[in-house]
């Protein structure tokens, strides 16, 4: 499943590449933090104002279809809704790679022509995905970890650096 681990850097360095690495750390630390969640993660919110996880993870497959719908520039947004947590990590995860393979297939000058559009019809360049969606899905995914830590259940430690996948530890 894509996200398990960063694949290997590219071989240039242009703006898709750059944007296929961020996703490529995206999709890594989201698998990372929903792996292995408990009924009472999904449900855990450390106060009342607060998304708990379930509601955290809605939202960032929301900011991915954002992504998506930029990136292989459709005109309507996707929409999901499961009660199901892993129905919810999988399709944002295999999102993530359908964006990735299709920015492949871009050069920078075919994806500087793409525009972020908002569901008030209002319309941005490409790099507002960056600051926008894709920021705002890793502020997320920073916070699924923390609730995690605070509901007891804290996520096997990836190496984000690396983008490799914890050591197994034997027992």
């Amino acid at each position: 499943m894509y996200g398990r681990e960063i694949p290997a850097p590219p071989t240039h360095l242009d703006a898709t590449a750059v944007l296929i690495r961020i996703l490529d750390g995206l999709a890594f630390r989201y698998f990372w933090a929903t792996e292995e969640l408990t009924p009472e993660d999904h449900a855990f919110r450390p106060g009342p104002q607060s998304m708990s996880t379930h509601e955290l993870m809605e939202h960032v497959l929301h900011l991915v279809f954002m992504i998506k719908q930029t990136i292989l520039d459709t005109g309507e947004r996707e929409s999901f809704e499961s009660d199901d947590p892993e129905e919810l990590r999988r399709h944002a995860l295999e999102n993530l790679a359908r964006v990735r393979k299709h920015l492949e297939a871009l050069d920078d000058d075919e994806l500087a022509d793409h525009r972020v559009l908002k569901r008030d019809a209002s319309s941005f360049p490409v790099w507002n995905i960056m600051n926008g969606p894709i920021a705002d899905a890793l502020t997320h995914v920073g916070q699924i970890n923390a609730w995690r830590r605070l509901s007891g259940n804290p996520p096997r430690r990836a190496n984000v650096f690396a983008g490799t996948p914890p050591r197994r530890v034997d027992t």
